[in-house]
């Protein structure tokens, strides 16, 4: 099986696409998702890290950095410990839902990534667009299909996406 990447910037729809490609395989999902949430008081907006299908929790612990106007903090530890929780079935999808750049100064979490990507039958990644040896390593990954999404592709790529499933979801 290859895994599938959708590589592309904020707001594209990675997400969106990554939600409708699991309505159409029917396995149990298990993952990992970030989101960012609106700026605080500070105009910095967090972004938190979740196990995918569990209530969504929002505290320091899983708070794994902090973005504003194209600045970022990066928050390693959340990664690190959250890395003990990616205890992921093999038996279906596994979703990671967005890697990005905040994740280069968390080792143990980067390499149980790549772990997962090794080691799992069928991952669906939405991988934001930027280069940094973590990223670089997940997109060229030996069982990953790199899929770029832009506004301009995005429906055109879910239609493509949809149809090629079972050719990659095939082993």
């Amino acid at each position: 099986m290859q895994h599938i990447l959708i590589v592309g910037r904020n707001g594209v729809g990675k997400s969106t696409l990554i939600r409708a490609l699991l309505d159409a395989i029917p396995l149990p999902v298990s993952g990992v998702i970030t989101k960012k949430e609106a700026p605080a008081a500070n105009g910095f907006s967090p972004v938190y890290i979740h196990l995918y299908g569990e209530e969504r929790r929002y505290a320091a612990e899983n708070c794994i950095g902090e973005c504003s106007d194209g600045k970022s903090v990066a928050h390693p530890e959340a990664f690190e410990r959250f890395t003990d929780r990616m205890q992921f079935p093999n038996d279906g999808v596994i979703v990671f839902d967005e890697l990005g750049f905040l994740e280069s100064a968390a080792p143990r979490f980067t390499d149980a990534v790549l772990h997962t990507l090794d080691a799992a039958p069928f991952c669906i990644c939405a991988v934001r667009d930027k280069h940094t040896a973590f990223l670089d390593a997940v997109c060229t990954h030996p069982r990953a299909r790199v899929f770029p999404i832009t506004e301009e592709n995005r429906d055109a790529l879910r239609e493509r996406l949809l149809a090629l499933l079972p050719d990659l979801m095939r082993d």
